[in-house]
């Protein structure tokens, strides 16, 4: 793999926050991990967060939801006893609600239909093998039909936010790229996702998975970005799992364009084949949002 400076700079429109975070929860403990990240960027962005659990029973368990107090005492935020004015105070409105539906996507659709959301954060289960072609998860699902941005923390890998102390990881960030979606595109998402985790600091891999000759053009921001660029060459699937291993990746930002044909509708687009296997949690962006 080599890498290389890149220094074109690049227009600076990638500070929206993320004003509207819905978390749809099946109370297991891998929801738990997403539950986390979505609270934590809520309170970094000073965002609307929205907790859905669809079930077709009629009577609700509210004790099932996650705890937002009790997190965010565990995270030393709010002191033991505090009340939901406190968390308000904190400049973040949570918002518990249960649907009453037997499909989980489309109870999804026709929220989204009737509030705005800015961003989706999703608990996947990874598969793999050829069931994963036959069977696609529920959260792939929602994120193909939503078409916003969607964050999927895998149930089984390693987090950027931690559960027991709210604290964020955001060293290493990778992108892959290639001539389309535009990479001016990509990394100004790239930019704004790792703001909106309250970061600065991290390294920013841009990578290509073809010949160095190939790396489409790279326009580079100003300001104290650490941006590389990357090639490999081999299948896209596999180099971009592998440089997300190597390189011990808190994130991976997908620019995504949907599919195309048959085999692609049955496999996954390129995203939704890294989502089953990442070693990290993926922040998908349709290229047009």
């Amino acid at each position: 793999m080599r890498e290389a400076m890149s220094t074109a700079p690049v227009p600076q429109h990638f500070s929206d926050p993320a004003k509207y975070i819905l978390h749809p929860t099946d109370f297991s403990p891998s929801s738990d991990l997403a539950f986390a990240h979505a609270l934590r960027l809520a309170l970094l962005n000073k965002s609307h967060l929205t907790l859905m659990h669809v079930s077709e029973a009629k009577e609700v368990d509210w004790d099932s939801f996650p705890s937002v107090r009790e997190t965010l005492q565990r995270w030393g935020l709010l002191e033991p006893g505090a009340h939901r004015a406190d968390v308000t105070k904190m400049g973040v409105n949570i918002e518990k609600i249960n649907v009453f539906d037997d499909n989980v996507v489309d109870a999804l659709a026709s929220y989204l239909v009737k509030r705005p959301i800015d961003l989706l954060v999703l608990s996947t289960h990874q598969r793999h093998g050829i069931m994963s072609w036959l069977r696609p998860s529920t959260a792939e699902r929602t994120a193909r039909q939503m078409h916003i941005p969607t964050l999927f923390i895998p149930d089984k890998g390693r987090g950027c936010v931690s559960l027991e102390t709210g604290e964020v990881s955001m060293k290493q960030v990778l992108i892959p790229v290639d001539h389309s979606p535009p990479v001016g595109g990509a990394i100004e998402r790239g930019l704004r996702a790792i703001t909106a985790f309250g970061g600065t600091d991290a390294r920013l891999t841009l990578l290509h998975v073809g010949s160095e000759s190939t790396f489409p053009p790279v326009p580079a921001p100003s300001g104290p970005w650490n941006i590389v660029k990357a090639s490999r060459e081999g299948k896209p699937v596999d180099e971009i799992l592998a440089a997300a291993e190597e390189s011990q990746a808190d994130l991976i930002i997908m620019v995504t364009k949907g599919t195309h044909g048959l085999l692609e509708a049955l496999r996954g687009t390129t995203t939704e084949q890294v989502i089953r296997s990442a070693p990290c949690p993926v922040l998908s962006i349709p290229a047009d949002f």
